[in-house]
């Protein structure tokens, strides 16, 4: 009975995530339901707690800010709010984690749990016994391509990835926690089958990423150049076999749809291009506050014909949020970069470094708040400063 309730919550989260597309009058039930969550965070976070506030923090809080503050907020106040909302997730989650979490076991079930069960989640989609309810901006006649339980394929991609880096780190550091080595081994196994179904390059190389820091040793040593090298060897004939056998993976990785070459991309350089000439012909407060959401968008749509970001966070920030949106993004990454760095002494280092480049990425190729990545960033992250905490106290008993 004890297990079955411990997966309560998961039944409860596959749920709500699942459901997540689904139209709920002008928005989606993902974003009916974080409403109340959000509330609950700003409730505890910042009205009853008054905490001091790491670094990294206070820039994300400075940049979920800035989303309600632009130059056309009056026509684009609903979407200003979302952002606001989407934006203030990641903070509120870490602070309140971090508070009640009251151990790094407890934190190391959560992180682990999460990762096994976002990949075990794709079982009932790829038997057939489920169908997602995930609606892609764009679809793709020639193949399907994984999305689960997410809103899209992009999502479970991302997402899947994260999962994947997470459970082969605590496999690697052959953690108490991995009780059945060769079934978590089939899992990791399974979770790199969905990424490659996703067809996203985003998720691909995000993959790359986490594997390189993830392993990339302190010193490197001639034995370690040549396994890296009979890897790389390997990755490589494997992916050269996927292209020259499998023409949906081929048609995905060089922009061929319906048997078309598209733009380089998928037309992201258009879309960099447009975001840039938007914020140069804007008057001074427009340069320095951002368009907003909506003017952004609807330039998009005049310029390449789809209502959409930059496909890249930087350019996405410029358009809608202006310099100062530009500011408090650099800051952030910046902020958290330095967060990690001084505490590479410890044993969640790397896959914080791992997390961080997958995040820049992704950030770099696709942009956006993803609220199922926060969640395995903010255990992550809090994880790292525990273990920064442990180790203050230690030095101070001895």
């Amino acid at each position: 009975m004890k297990k079955i309730k411990i997966l309560y919550p998961y039944l409860i989260l596959f749920f709500l995530i699942f459901m997540g597309p689904v139209k709920v009058g002008p928005i989606t039930f993902s974003q009916v339901w974080k409403i109340p969550l959000f509330v609950f965070l700003f409730w505890q976070v910042l009205i009853k707690g008054n905490d001091k506030k790491l670094g990294f923090i206070k820039w994300s809080y400075a940049r979920a800010t800035k989303n309600i503050v632009t130059a056309n907020f009056s026509i684009s106040y609903f979407y200003g709010i979302v952002d606001f909302i989407r934006y203030m997730m990641f903070p509120l989650m870490f602070e309140y984690a971090y508070r009640h979490i009251k151990n790094i076991r407890k934190l190391d079930k959560l992180l682990l749990g999460f990762a096994q069960f976002v990949i075990i989640s794709g079982i009932p989609f790829t038997l057939g016994l489920l169908e997602s309810k995930a609606k892609d901006v764009l679809s793709f006649k020639d193949f399907d391509s994984y999305s689960g339980m997410f809103q899209n394929s992009h999502g479970a991609a991302i997402t899947t990835t994260t999962a994947v880096l997470i459970l082969l780190a605590y496999i690697k550091s052959k953690s108490t926690l991995i009780r059945f080595p060769k079934l978590n081994y089939a899992l990791l196994a399974y979770g790199i089958y969905l990424i490659y179904l996703t067809y996203i390059r985003t998720g691909y190389l995000m993959f790359v990423i986490g594997l390189i820091f993830l392993f990339l040793p302190k010193k490197l040593t001639l034995k370690q150049v040549l396994s890296g090298l009979g890897i790389l060897i390997l990755v490589g004939v494997g992916f050269y076999i996927l292209l020259e056998s499998n023409e949906a993976f081929y048609n995905r990785i060089f922009d061929i749809r319906n048997g078309k070459q598209t733009a380089a991309g998928s037309g992201r350089l258009l879309f960099w291009m447009a975001s840039v000439e938007l914020w140069y012909n804007g008057n001074i407060f427009e340069m320095i506050f951002g368009h907003g959401f909506f003017d952004l968008i609807m330039h998009m749509y005049q310029e390449t014909g789809l209502p959409v970001y930059a496909h890249n966070e930087f350019f996405t920030q410029l358009g809608q949020n202006g310099l100062l949106g530009i500011i408090f993004f650099i800051g952030y990454l910046i902020s958290l970069f330095k967060f990690i760095l001084k505490r590479k002494t410890l044993p969640s280092y790397r896959l914080a470094m791992a997390i961080f480049f997958l995040y820049g990425s992704l950030m770099m190729t696709q942009g956006g708040m993803w609220f199922e990545l926060d969640i395995f960033m903010v255990l992550v992250f809090v994880k790292l400063e525990f273990e920064n905490v442990l180790r203050k106290r230690m030095f101070r008993n001895a």
